[in-house]
């Protein structure tokens, strides 16, 4: 499971806030929405960090705002009972727009080389498609592999920094290039876990 094996805790210590937001009424699809600017954000962070260096102290917090606020969204449809399978379209479609708009602002950063950054995008989206594809044919949703999107967020929030403190864009191309490669393994560990199971369905 990667760190979703941290999930249960996460959502644990989300209690308060869940508390809070539930007690404002905000919807869960609000939640959704909400993740798209704060992704753009970040990805602008990337795209424009030669014009304004600063920015990529940001991307910390904006990662870990696009994963609570991914969170947040089904922990508030499950404790009101709003929970519906069009919910469900609505956020994995946010997900991965979410990806694109993020880990986009690599291939738009000076100094990355666009492929780089594209190569990011596609592995990303094919490692969640993978996990969903199963669970299209019947399986389980796949949520395993060492490239989630939790561990995608941590690969920027490490990369931006430390570009910002040395000035130099070779670690946000590393940083593309991990999660590019990271993805592609991911993907082969929820194709593979989907294999298995069907197998043992038979």
């Amino acid at each position: 499971m990667g760190l979703y094996r941290l999930k249960p805790a996460s959502q644990r210590l989300m209690r308060p806030l869940e508390d809070l937001v539930v007690a404002r009424g905000i919807t869960a699809d609000t939640l959704t929405l909400l993740a798209l600017p704060v992704s753009l954000a970040g990805g602008l962070a990337l795209a424009a960090w030669r014009e304004f260096p600063p920015g990529l102290l940001a991307v910390p917090l904006l990662a870990a705002a696009r994963l609570m606020l991914n969170l947040l969204d089904g922990l508030v449809a499950r404790r009101t009972g709003s929970a519906r399978p069009l919910g469900e379209v609505w956020n994995e479609l946010g997900d991965r727009a979410c990806d694109v708009l993020f880990l986009g602002g690599l291939a738009l950063a000076p100094g990355v080389d666009p492929r780089i950054g594209a190569a990011a995008v596609i592995a990303a989206l094919l490692s969640s498609y993978t996990g969903l594809a199963g669970r299209g044919a019947g399986g389980a949703r796949q949520y395993g592999g060492i490239m989630s999107k939790p561990s995608r967020m941590i690969v920027l929030a490490v990369a931006a920094p430390l570009a910002w403190a040395t000035g130099d864009p070779v670690l946000l191309a590393a940083g593309a290039t991990v999660v590019t490669v990271g993805s592609l393994v991911t993907m082969a560990q929820r194709l593979r876990a989907t294999m298995a199971e069907f197998r043992r369905a038979r």
